[in-house]
């Protein structure tokens, strides 16, 4: 046995190791001064006095892009549709039910299933609303909502009997991602990230109240038929006896406000 070979390749792997647990060692350090930094920034909600949800919303793994969408014509489906009728140049599609629907003590099952087999697309939407008047629905892409948009909504008015009787729709075509090289997916912050920001700009203050969060599509740039959609959490914040609505920029660094 040639032992000069061996010790030499012993020592030779014995490097490696030592190469490797080096990198492996690095790699923790660095990960946990990350982690520590997160921590430090980390704002203790309960220490400022704001409530925040318990269960907010996961986005592991979830990467968005900007989309790009036209507003759809009805006009064509309102002449093959005997109770339908398009306004607003065919924009808006506004609709009669025959058999009124009963929507009374928060029974809103008949309603669903009937958005979903009778309304155009209404696999597409979603409930987002409900008051005394009226309900409404908003339009998805990707199970996420299109949100506070009245190009892709649906909204049924409510009677004094507590049916619902007609309806008008907007809706959004030819949604696709936006042309241009830098609109690559990019991961989603968190919906608490979301609240931080809201807090490092001032939005909330002691005493206030999260009272929801939600993940969807805002609109940025509004043309008469063509809209670019926007990832944004949609953060419901209750100050004192007042509810306000604030849109954060999901997927920047350094994310806008925009206060509705």
């Amino acid at each position: 046995m040639n032992w000069k070979l061996t010790k030499t390749l012993f020592i030779f792997v014995f490097i490696l190791v030592n190469i490797s647990l080096v990198i492996i060692y690095i790699d923790k350090v660095n990960k946990s001064h990350i982690n520590d930094s997160e921590a430090e920034n980390a704002v203790d909600f309960k220490q400022e006095e704001i409530k925040i949800p318990d269960n907010l919303p996961s986005v592991k793994n979830l990467k968005m892009q900007l989309l790009t969408a036209r507003s759809f014509d009805f006009s064509s489906y309102a002449k093959a549709h005997s109770d339908i009728s398009s306004e607003d140049s065919g924009a808006m599609a506004k609709g009669d039910i025959s058999n009124p629907i009963d929507v009374s003590n928060d029974q809103y099952t008949d309603l669903k299933s009937y958005v979903k087999d009778k309304v155009y697309k209404g696999k597409d939407y979603e409930m987002s609303n409900i008051d005394n008047k009226k309900v409404t629905f908003e339009q998805t892409y990707d199970d996420y909502p299109i949100m506070n948009n009245n190009k892709a909504r649906l909204e049924f008015n409510i009677n004094d009997d507590g049916k619902a009787s007609s309806y008008k729709q907007t809706a959004m075509k030819s949604i696709t991602p936006s042309e241009g090289a830098n609109n690559e997916k990019k991961q989603v912050n968190t919906a608490r990230s979301a609240i931080e920001a809201l807090y490092f700009n001032r939005y909330l203050k002691r005493n206030d109240e999260v009272t929801n969060a939600r993940l969807g599509y805002y609109t940025v740039v509004k043309e008469p038929n063509v809209q670019v959609l926007e990832a944004n959490w949609e953060i419901k914040v209750k100050h004192g006896e007042k509810i306000k609505t604030y849109y954060v920029e999901a997927v920047s660094d350094s994310p806008k406000v925009i206060e509705e």
